[in-house]
């Protein structure tokens, strides 16, 4: 996987695009919901820098199809662990977070592949998000 700086707005945006492709495709309706959410709009993100870093990403899976979880388009938990690191700003975690679960409940079917990487989030996230003022 390439390095994005941390907390920027390509790193925050590659969770994103995670999350978009965790249930095995795309879904207008997660899309639609991620860029109407507030942190697309705090990020500046429009929807052709998305469908950029959402090709970077795809490109970085292909090249390392060795740190897939067996068939499904999931990253293995040591790989999304160095993803979730590249967030290190406890507000810009919470941000994720909500926006996370928004995109994951956006078509009305919460797959176990999409919540697993809100679990991983918020287990790798959990006690600086806490400390920070989930809602």
């Amino acid at each position: 996987m390439r390095h994005y700086e941390t907390d920027s707005r390509p790193a925050a945006t590659r969770l994103l695009a995670l999350t978009v492709l965790a249930d095995g495709g795309l879904d207008r309706n997660e899309i639609d919901a991620l860029m109407e959410a507030d942190l697309a709009r705090r990020l500046g993100l429009g929807s052709a820098e998305f469908e950029r870093i959402l090709r970077e990403y795809c490109d970085d899976l292909l090249l390392s199809a060795h740190y897939l979880d067996g068939m499904r388009l999931k990253v293995a938990d040591e790989v999304l662990d160095l993803l979730l690191e590249d967030i290190a700003d406890p507000a810009l975690q919470r941000a994720l977070l909500h926006t996370m679960q928004d995109i994951v409940s956006a078509d009305g079917v919460e797959t176990t592949a999409e919540v697993e990487v809100l679990a991983r989030a918020l287990q790798k996230w959990g006690a600086r998000v806490a400390a920070s003022g989930l809602n």
